[in-house]
C-alpha cells in the first residue's frame, strides 16, 4: 500500500488530499501498531468523550478494518503517527488533515473520529508522565463530544471536520480548565504564552467564571509545563470587537471581558461566521428567523441588517 494506491481506491484528488497523502507516506507508519477500540469498549470510551448517542452506535458500526477497508486504515496509521509524533511541542506547526471525499460513507464522515479515538492511549500516556490529573485529561478530550454534536446539527448527519482543532488535544497542547481551553503557544519573537479559547458548550461568562477559570491556567502550566513560563494570554475573538459597545451596557458581562483585554495591533479577521456559530448555532437561517430574546441576538442581527460586519480581533492579557 502507498500513496498513489490510497489516493486511487479512495478518489482524493484534490491538490490539498494529494500533498497530504505524499506526507503521510513520507512520515510512514507509527513505531507501535494501531489499536482501534471496538463494540462496547469502543461504546464505553465514546460515552466518556461526550459523543451524543445516536453517534455512538454509528461510529461503532462504521468502524474500518485493516483487512476490509486496507486504504483507511493505511490513512489511520498515518494521520494517528502524524499527531502523536511531537507530542506536547507547540513550538511544531500542525496542518489540519483534509476530509475524506464524500464516496467513503459514513466511515469517511467518522475517519478522524477514529484517530482520535486509536490516539486517546497516547495522549493519556503524555497526561501521565507530566502529572496531569485524569480529571483534566477527560474534560479536555471531551471536546470530540462538541465536535462531533455540533457536526450533525449543521449537516443533519453524523461525522466530524474539525480535526484540525482536535489534534490539538491529541497532541497534548490544550487543556480545558473549568468553563476555559488554554493551549501552550509562542508569539513570533518566540516568547511562551498561552492561548484562551472559549468553547460553545458552558454557557455565558457570567459572574466570576472567566475569572475562576483564568486563576487555574498559571498553577496549572506551572506545575505541569514549569519550563514553558507564560506570563501573558493571547486570543483572537469576535468578543474583542469594539463595535458590541455600540450595543451592549457597560454592565454587560462582555462588556467587561472586552475591556480587560489589549488589542494586539494588526488587522482584525472577518468574525460574522463565527458570531453567528456562537451566539445562535447558525446554519444558514434567514436573519428575521433567529431568535431576539437577548441583548446579543438582537445586536448581532441588528449590525448585520444594518450592512455591516462584526470582526475577530487579537488581544492579551496578563495571566494572574
Amino acid at each position: 500500500m502507498d500513496a498513489e494506491t490510497v489516493r486511487s481506491a479512495l478518489k482524493m484528488e484534490d491538490e490539498r488530499s494529494v500533498a497530504w497523502l505524499s506526507d503521510l507516506e513520507k512520515l510512514g507508519s507509527p513505531p507501535e501498531p494501531v489499536r482501534l477500540p471496538r463494540g462496547d469498549e469502543a461504546r464505553e470510551l465514546l460515552r466518556r468523550l461526550g459523543v451524543p448517542e445516536l453517534d455512538v452506535e454509528e461510529i461503532v458500526a462504521a468502524a474500518p478494518e485493516p483487512d476490509r477497508d486496507p486504504a483507511l486504515w493505511w490513512l489511520l496509521e498515518r494521520t494517528h503517527h502524524a499527531i502523536i509524533r511531537n507530542m506536547g511541542d507547540c513550538r511544531v506547526k500542525r496542518r489540519g488533515a483534509p476530509n475524506l471525499p464524500s464516496g467513503t460513507g459514513a466511515a469517511g464522515r467518522y475517519f478522524h473520529v477514529y484517530v482520535f479515538l486509536a490516539t486517546v492511549p497516547s495522549v493519556r500516556g503524555f497526561h501521565e508522565s507530566r502529572g496531569i490529573p485524569e480529571k483534566v485529561t477527560w474534560e479536555s478530550l471531551a471536546q470530540l463530544g462538541d465536535s462531533v454534536a455540533t457536526y450533525r446539527r449543521k449537516h443533519g448527519e453524523g461525522g466530524m471536520d474539525t480535526q484540525w482543532w482536535t489534534a490539538y488535544f491529541l497532541s497534548g497542547i490544550v487543556y480545558q480548565l473549568g468553563r476555559l481551553q488554554f493551549s501552550l503557544a509562542v508569539g513570533r519573537d518566540g516568547t511562551p504564552e498561552l492561548g484562551l479559547h472559549i468553547p460553545e458548550a458552558g454557557g455565558p461568562l457570567k459572574g466570576t467564571i472567566f475569572y475562576d477559570s483564568l486563576c487555574l491556567a498559571r498553577p496549572f502550566f506551572d506545575r505541569h509545563f514549569p519550563e514553558h513560563g507564560a506570563d501573558v494570554l493571547t486570543g483572537t475573538s469576535w468578543l474583542l470587537d469594539p463595535q458590541l459597545e455600540e450595543y451592549l451596557s457597560e454592565e454587560s458581562h462582555i462588556i467587561r471581558f472586552r475591556r480587560a483585554w489589549t488589542r494586539i495591533e494588526g488587522d482584525p479577521e472577518p468574525g460574522d461566521d463565527a458570531i453567528l456559530e456562537f451566539v445562535f448555532h447558525y446554519n444558514g437561517e434567514p436573519l428575521d428567523e433567529l431568535p431576539q430574546r437577548t441583548s446579543l441576538e438582537r445586536a448581532v442581527v441588528a449590525h448585520l441588517r444594518a450592512g455591516r460586519h462584526w470582526y475577530e480581533y487579537a488581544g492579551h492579557l496578563p495571566l494572574p
